[in-house]
Parts: C-alpha cells; sequence; structure tokens
C-alpha cells in the first residue's frame, strides 16, 4: 500500500463496485463495445490516431516505483507499465503479467506463472527474475522509495524464482487475498546492471522501458511527453497510435484548450466547468469515484488538539454539507469516517456529525476552554486557541484553498484563531512530515483496494519524521482492531472489523472528515470505448478507439 497526500496524496485501499464509479456514461460505453466489434468486423481499421491531454503537474520522473506521489507520473507508468495483476472494473483482480496464480498453506504461499510472450520495450524477453528484481528494488532500503510503499510488501518472508516462468512469494503469516499485494508495476531487471536500487535521478527514470501498450519517445523542451504503440505488446498493439501529455499548469487554460480542440482529454474537469463542457455538446464527461477523501488532521502533540472534545467541536462547528454545495458545486459526499462510501470499509451506520455551533460551543465551556479575558479567543489552562493551519499550494487546490478560509471562518465564530499558512507542496511535505511543524493539516486521501488504514491511525507506525500518522494518533484499542485486521483472513470478519474502526474513529475525531468528491473527466467524443480506472486512470487504453475519419 502506498501513500499519498493532498495534491497528489495517495494511501491506496478501499475496494468498490466498479460499475458504480462508472456512472451512466461509462456503462454505456461498456455496453457500446459490442458495436464497436462489429465494425471492426466490417473492415473499419482500429489502429491510428492521436490522444493528446493535459497534466497541471509535471511528472516527477518516469520510474514507476520512486513516483509514490504525482499523479502525473502514476498515469505515465499506468501505460508505459504493467504489474503481475490488475484490478478490473467490477473490482476484480486479473491477470496481466502473470497468465495465473495459486495460493497454499492457508494463504502463506502464493506462486505466479507468468506469461511466456511477453517482450520489453527494447525487445528483451520479461521472465520472473525481472519480478524478484522488483521486489528486491522496492525493499531495499537504498532505493528512492517512501516507507508506506514497502508496507504491504512486508510480510513477505521469501522470494523463489522457479524458472524463467514462475515465481514464488511465501509470507511470514496468513494474508488476505495475497494477490492484491501485487499491483506494484515491474522494472526491468536488465538495465540496472544487477543492482536492485531505484532512483528518481537514475537515466532509467529518463528513459523508461517498460512492457505496457505505450512506450516512451520523448520529453519536449515544452515538457510535453509523446509515447508511441508498442506494437510487439504480447496482446497486439493498443487502438490509438500515439498519445501526447501537454503540461499545462493553469487550470483555466487547461479546460480552454479542451473547448478549442487543442486537447482531447481533461482527466479532471473542476466542477464549476462541467455544465459548460457538457453543453457544447462535443464531449462526453465521465464521472468516477476515486475512492478519496479530504480532511482537516489535527496534531494530537499540541495539548490543545489531543483533547477529544476539542476535535469534536471543531467537527460540529462547520456546515461541511453548505461548504461542499458551495465550493463544490454539490459534487460529494459528505462522510463519516476514514473511507470512501464507495469502499465495503464504510460504515453506512455511522452519520456524520451535524453541524451545531451552539453544542460545539457548549462542549468547549464544558472542557473549561473559555475567552477569560475578553478578546473574544478561547483559552485553555492560559494557552490561547491560536493554531497554525498548514496548506499545500499546488495547481488544481483552488477548492481547498477556500475550504481553509471557510475553516478559519468558521473557527473564529467559536472563539478559535486559525493562521493560514500557504506551502509549496514540496515544502509543505516537509514541514508536516519531516519537521512536524503544524497544528491543523488540509489533505487528501486517496485509496485503493485495501481498505487497510493502520498506516494512518496505528501508533507505532508510520509515525513522523516520514510516517502518514504524522499526526501522531495513539488508541489502543485502535491498535488492537488494526492488528487484527492484518491477520485476518475472512473478509466479512475484516469487513466487521472496519465498521467497528470507522465507528470509533467516527467519534475520536483524529480528522475531521470532511467529503468524498465526485470526480469527472471530459473527453472529445471522437474517442470511443473510453472506460478510465477509478484510481489507475488508463488502465483500459488498449480498448479505446479513434474511428479513422476522426483522426488528425
Amino acid at each position: 500500500m502506498t501513500g499519498r497526500i493532498a495534491k497528489n496524496t495517495v494511501l491506496r485501499m478501499g475496494t468498490m463496485s466498479y460499475f458504480k464509479t462508472l456512472g451512466l456514461v461509462g456503462m454505456a460505453l461498456l455496453c457500446g463495445s459490442t458495436a464497436l466489434a462489429v465494425a471492426a468486423g466490417k473492415g473499419e481499421n482500429l489502429k491510428g490516431g492521436r490522444l493528446i491531454y493535459a497534466e497541471p503537474i509535471l511528472p516527477d520522473t518516469y520510474d514507476p516505483i520512486t513516483t509514490s506521489d504525482n499523479e502525473t507520473s502514476l498515469r505515465l507508468s499506468e501505460l508505459l507499465f504493467e504489474s503481475l495483476v490488475y484490478i478490473d472494473y467490477r473490482g476484480e483482480v486479473k491477470g496481466r503479467l502473470a497468465e495465473k496464480w495459486n495460493v497454499f498453506n492457508g494463504n502463506q504461499r502464493i506462486t505466479f506463472y507468468l506469461r511466456k510472450d511477453v517482450k520489453w520495450h527494447d525487445g528483451v524477453p520479461f521472465t520472473a527474475n525481472d519480478v524478484k528484481f522488483t521486489y528486491d528494488a522496492i525493499m531495499n532500503p537504498l532505493s528512492d522509495v517512501r516507507p508506506e510503499s514497502r508496507q504491504a510488501l512486508e510480510v513477505i518472508k521469501s522470494v523463489s524464482v522457479l524458472g524463467d516462468y514462475v515465481v514464488k512469494f511465501d509470507f511470514a503469516t496468513s494474508v488476505a487475498e495475497p494477490e492484491r499485494r501485487f499491483l506494484f508495476k515491474i522494472v526491468p531487471e536488465h538495465l540496472f546492471g544487477g543492482k536492485p536500487v531505484l532512483s528518481k535521478f537514475s537515466k532509467f527514470s529518463k528513459n523508461p522501458i517498460g512492457t505496457g501498450y505505450y512506450k516512451f519517445d520523448r520529453e519536449t523542451k515544452n515538457h510535453d511527453v509523446i509515447l508511441t504503440a508498442f506494437t510487439d505488446h504480447y496482446g497486439g498493439p493498443p487502438n490509438i497510435g500515439e498519445i501526447k501529455m501537454v503540461y499545462q499548469p493553469e487550470m483555466s487554460l487547461l479546460v480552454q484548450s479542451l473547448l478549442l480542440n487543442a486537447i482531447d482529454l481533461v482527466v479532471e474537469v473542476p466542477p464549476g466547468k462541467i455544465a459548460e463542457i457538457a453543453n457544447t455538446g462535443k464531449f462526453m464527461i465521465i464521472p468516477y469515484n476515486s475512492l478519496a477523501f479530504a480532511f482537516f488532521g489535527y496534531n494530537n502533540n499540541n495539548p490543545i488538539l489531543k483533547i477529544k472534545e476539542v476535535r469534536q467541536a471543531f467537527t460540529m462547528g462547520m456546515d461541511r454539507n453548505k461548504m461542499l454545495e458551495d465550493i463544490y458545486f454539490g459534487k460529494g459526499e459528505v462522510i463519516s469516517g476514514p473511507f470512501s462510501p464507495a469502499s465495503w470499509g464504510y460504515n453506512p451506520d455511522v452519520a456524520p456529525w451535524p453541524y451545531d455551533a451552539s453544542k460545539a460551543k457548549a462542549l468547549l465551556d464544558k472542557v473549561g476552554i473559555k475567552d477569560t479575558d475578553g478578546d473574544g479567543i478561547r483559552e485553555y489552562k492560559g494557552m490561547p486557541l491560536k493554531f497554525k493551519l498548514k496548506i499545500p499550494i499546488y495547481s488544481g487546490n483552488e477548492g481547498g484553498l477556500s475550504v481553509c478560509l471557510r475553516f478559519q471562518n468558521y473557527l473564529k465564530t467559536l472563539g478559535v484563531s486559525v493562521e493560514l499558512q500557504h506551502r509549496e507542496y514540496e515544502k509543505w511535505k516537509e514541514e508536516v512530515k519531516s519537521k512536524h511543524d503544524f497544528d491543523i493539516v488540509f489533505a487528501e486521501w486517496l485509496f485503493d483496494n485495501s481498505s487497510d488504514i493502520s498506516s494512518l491511525f496505528y501508533s507505532t507506525k508510520n509515525q513522523p519524521p516520514s510516517g502518514d500518522n504524522f499526526i501522531s494518533y495513539k488508541n489502543p484499542k485502535v491498535d488492537s482492531l488494526l492488528q487484527k485486521f492484518s491477520t485476518t483472513i475472512n473478509h466479512e470478519v475484516r469487513r466487521r472489523i472496519n465498521y467497528e474502526l470507522h465507528e470509533i474513529l467516527a467519534e475520536e475525531c483524529p480528522y475531521t472528515f470532511l467529503w468524498t468528491l465526485e470526480k469527472n473527466a471530459a473527453i472529445e467524443n471522437k474517442v470511443k470505448k473510453a472506460v478510465v480506472h477509478p484510481y489507475r486512470f488508463f488502465t483500459f487504453i488498449n480498448d479505446w478507439f479513434i474511428p479513422e475519419d476522426e483522426r488528425d
């Protein structure tokens, strides 16, 4: 499981019914595949054309392992690289580089049988040695890999290559659905000189070689990225011949480029622009649920913020439904706990805290936090309630800035002073995660399919200076449940554990859980069969198709 925050924060967790995330447009696209197959059968040429899409953030590397917190890089890696398995649009695990797998010894061993017809983009055959090398590189402490990226693999006791196309993983304990731990991309052993060390600054990170449907061609002086179809792919070349990623840091210009037909695809349309784009009739709006949620996190090392009632009062003191409506046009859902409602871990019986400023003030009064000197700011044991809120600055987070301004104003009415401190994203990460210099943070977690929240709330794991429990939250009951979750195989038992965790964390308010937003991609009508994956956007790119008479 990997972790990323805010701009590109991805802690991977949560599974879902993928049909639920596709929306009506996605379902129609899926159902339309038969008609396209018939058209192809009548002699229509499916291969060719160019897809242009824009990103507001530059990739930090082309290495799929070292890119832990950059959504642009992650999307490109989906085009360039492949994993042993992937999650299909029903949320089920399917083979990619692995043809099949068997689980043995009470879920303590998994053996993968690999495809024998896979080539790297440079023509070298793919083998089991590449799989073991990638695992070794990820777990190597010298690699430029975040600790959270290793978490899902820490339970692996040994890896054995049993032949060119067979690799065995033994676990230290029984593992629930072990195949879901192998979603990481595989990199080629032969390009690293036998040294399993990965770096964002290596030659490979600038000139990647994968097994994916597209191969890297070049990066232009304007930071555009050109990918071309890999004609020797074992599944056959993809339908679209070239993909161009255009760098456009200004979201308004990015949308304008779409409307002017300069680009074909915007991965995430600002909510306020959805109607304008849809009304042109030239684009499909494809809704998808990324399993993300936004939150305010509280530093539990702060003697005031460690008081549960303070966090509860802050949560009750803001009208999250109004914020969602005003800032994001209601395109989302207010949540009560640490999962997206689309996740099987989300407990639907736990309601979000209601907005009630009067009760919030009364709760602060109850624990002795009052304005004793009449300056409008409450105090606790002589300490004024004045806090620093660290906000990450990056393109596309304009809504988040508005959320923080609302938060500041809501808390002011409670007698609490909040200083907004805006930081460039990398500086924000340094101050929050390394230096632990914050009182409150605004951030977002993005999940994939495991619903394992131990990296967020386990008291002895992932503490600062690098971990995801940067709020220093500690609760023995939560620790016990997280430990039980990690050693339980039965899915329904794991669900009940997460339901209980959800209930406890909703009550404790280590975060003020805000909402999960509906995301929307906009894509030009000429692109057919454009089904998107909620957290691995281009998973189904090989099916995308541009009719011959609509190609550039």
